[in-house]
């Protein structure tokens, strides 16, 4: 067999000849403008229990795996402020024992939500970071099937943990599932509704792996979802809302960067479907979904 898709989570990977590995996409970052990168950085470091680092890129922070890190940009201007209405809603961290990492963030001075079961989605809890971007804490399993492990106390969190989702939002969904689904190859793993508050979830990721149920509405694919070590890119869908696209300058979310294997062909696909991007210099592209969240896509 020449040419053989194989089994890896978080991204879509190919054998060529049987020997030779490539990834070919990934949702790899998410980008945030803030005034004082290095010192949210060490925030994300102590608190939270990220690993950083100063590259050219800006201050990189991440954890072990596959997951999706953050790259915080320095940057003047306006503080940023989280809104409802945002295209941006937040990132959630994925772990076994919420209310132990809420116990040791609370330690270190920073306000959580009390965790609860939010109906037959997760249990979870929220807080924000100290620039005011939104993070959510979600369980690898609902309340009730929640067995307690034995903590780690070299980890920030008392446990391992992962960026499990990005989350935007979109006022048209079959608009967002052809951008990112039929255009930018993501694969659609489950779909929840939220019927009582307004809007339905949706996750997309790039892997080969396929939920537990085919249906992929299902609670059954739900705490196999929160467990995957690959981060998924959740869109909250409110039917009709009027997004804010983001703010080009100022502090703020300046987008997500997907990582490819092959650029050019992400561009052709963009161009067929009539999106317009920008490319530049150093060959990546910059393009914005239907909504206005800006997504990067360079070279892995």
């Amino acid at each position: 067999e020449i040419f053989k898709t194989l089994q890896f989570p978080g991204c879509v990977i190919f054998s060529f000849y049987k020997n030779t590995v490539y990834v070919r996409m990934k949702l790899s970052w998410l980008k945030l403008r803030v005034e004082g990168a290095e010192q949210l950085a060490k925030w994300y470091k102590d608190v939270l229990g990220m690993k950083t680092e100063n590259s050219t890129k800006g201050w990189e922070c991440t954890y072990e795996g596959e997951g999706c890190g953050l790259i915080l940009l320095e940057s003047a201007g306006a503080k940023y402020t989280s809104s409802r209405s945002s295209v941006y809603w937040k990132i959630g961290l994925a772990l076994k024992d919420v209310n132990l990492a809420r116990s040791k963030i609370m330690a270190a001075n920073t306000s959580v939500s009390t965790a609860s079961q939010f109906k037959d989605i997760g249990f979870l809890c929220h807080l924000r970071d100290p620039s005011d971007f939104s993070i959510e804490l979600l369980q690898h399993t609902f309340e009730s099937n929640f067995v307690a492990a034995n903590p780690e106390p070299s980890l920030a969190l008392g446990q391992p943990c992962n960026i499990g989702q990005i989350t935007t939002r979109a006022a048209d969904i079959q608009r967002s599932l052809k951008f990112y689904k039929d255009t930018l190859g993501m694969k659609l793993l489950s779909i929840q509704a939220v019927t009582e508050y307004g809007f339905t979830l949706y996750f997309l990721a790039y892997t080969d792996e396929e939920p537990p149920n085919p249906d992929l509405n299902s609670v059954n694919n739900r705490e196999w979802l929160w467990q995957r070590a690959y981060t998924t890119l959740e869109i909250q869908h409110i039917p009709g809302a009027k997004m804010e696209p983001l703010a080009k300058t100022g502090q703020g979310v300046a987008g997500i960067q997907i990582t490819a294997e092959n650029v050019d062909e992400i561009k052709e696909k963009l161009t067929v479907a009539k999106y317009s991007f920008n490319a530049k210099d150093d060959g990546s592209l910059e393009a914005v979904d239907p909504d206005g969240m800006v997504v990067f896509i360079a070279s892995n």
